[in-house]
């Protein structure tokens, strides 16, 4: 009897499944949830990159204004990837020997869910 089954996950008594890898419920300490904010740095870069561009050919008396154009249009891209990367979710199982990042998401509840499904098998639940 399955406790969680999701695609090519399976949680039940005895082994939490993530594909081709299984994990001993009975060897599991402790389960944790971490959240990895987004990486922007490139966003950054090609936000300030697109910023002085922009400035740089809109200055009085330039008439380069396709350059500007692109380096608006660059600053626009770059804005709504920078505003709308979302953060992941990590779950790793910790065992007495290492700890192993066994899943990934970006959907928060997904792996909240995860993990309770895991501690109840734990628990005996």
């Amino acid at each position: 009897m399955s406790i969680y089954n999701r695609g090519n996950i399976r949680v039940d008594r005895d082994f939490a499944r993530f594909g081709s890898k299984s994990y001993a419920i009975n060897k599991i300490n402790t389960v944790d949830v971490r959240r990895q904010p987004p990486r922007r740095g490139w966003g950054y870069v090609a936000l300030a990159f697109a910023v002085l561009l922009f400035l740089g050919n809109s200055a009085p008396g330039n008439r380069n204004s396709t350059v500007s154009i692109i380096a608006l249009v660059l600053f626009v891209i770059s804005l709504a990837i920078f505003l709308t990367a979302k953060a992941s979710y990590r779950l790793f199982l910790m065992t007495s020997s290492n700890a192993v990042q066994a899943y990934e998401s970006k959907d928060e509840g997904e792996v909240i869910e995860l993990r309770d499904a895991i501690e109840g098998a734990m628990v005996g639940r």
